[in-house]
């Protein structure tokens, strides 16, 4: 014969019961302190109020014998339910209520050297917003707006990065203090790139060529090689740039082509002629 089953007793339920009910509890309450602390997601603290509020449901109508109803009416009928759904609806409701923060949308209005009426359009703003980091694309008024901000973030100081092409923000203006109009105004500023370029000048047959005068992007920068063929420059523009570039040779111009723009490559340009 199967052996008997155990019933647990009503005393013991109720020390079971209330035991789970207050490790949840504590729980509860060390989630709610660290997520302040932390900034930890709402969305996590009301997994943490399902577990409470069925525990507090199997103590009050379980071990304690407590009685609750809920009646209500509906297009299809009446509605009645039972006093543990109703606790676990008033936790996790209750909760969700408790837990509510008041937010704020913020806005950045995002400009060129010019002042505001020069308006960017292009690109992206990222925002280190309480400890989460968000990122907006720049739209056709040449705005970004971040909602539900927490409201305790007015006055602070955030960061703003820009990422936008042949544009770059100061240092200073990368960290902002958020104003009670909730509208921040970022300037920008023209990027200035300097990039290295090297390389060397060789004839048809592989010799080196010395003193030929290489020209970048009609006058932009010019450079001589030396007695190995080798030059080395430094341009105004960004890696990846594509630039003319003449080379000539007792003022005559040998090579007439175009390269893109990089401090990884080492140029090497052949001339239909020997050196001088």
């Amino acid at each position: 014969m199967p052996p008997p089953v155990q019933h647990v007793g009503r005393l013991k339920w109720v020390y079971i019961s209330g035991a789970a009910f207050t490790i949840a509890l504590g729980a509860a309450i060390a989630f709610v302190v660290a997520a302040q602390r932390m900034r930890i997601p709402n969305g996590l603290y009301f997994i943490v109020l399902i577990p409470l509020g069925l525990t507090a449901a199997a103590f009050l109508f379980g071990a304690m014998r407590s009685h609750a109803t809920y009646k209500g009416t509906s297009t299809c009928g009446t509605l009645e339910l039972g006093g543990p759904v109703v606790v676990l609806g008033l936790i996790v409701v209750g909760g969700m209520i408790a837990n509510r923060t008041e937010t704020f949308a913020l806005t950045v209005r995002v400009h060129g050297p010019d002042g505001v009426s020069d308006i960017i359009r292009d690109g992206r703003i990222i925002a280190d917003l309480a400890g989460v980091r968000r990122t907006s694309v720049i739209g056709a008024d040449g705005e970004v707006v971040f909602a539900d901000v927490p409201s305790d973030l007015e006055g602070q100081r955030i960061r703003l990065i820009a990422e936008v092409p042949t544009f770059t923000a100061d240092s200073a203006a990368e960290r902002v203090i958020v104003p009670k109009s909730h509208i921040i105004e970022l300037g920008l500023r023209k990027q200035r790139f300097l990039t290295s370029v090297r390389g060397r000048v060789l004839d048809r047959a592989g010799r080196t060529v010395r003193n030929a005068v290489i020209d970048f992007g009609a006058g932009a920068a010019r450079t001589l090689t030396d007695a190995t063929g080798n030059f080395a420059t430094v341009l105004r523009v960004a890696p990846g740039t594509v630039m003319p570039v003449t080379i000539s040779l007792n003022g005559v111009v040998v090579v007439d082509e175009s390269i893109t723009v990089s401090e990884r490559e080492q140029y090497r340009f052949s001339i239909g002629r020997g050196s001088p």
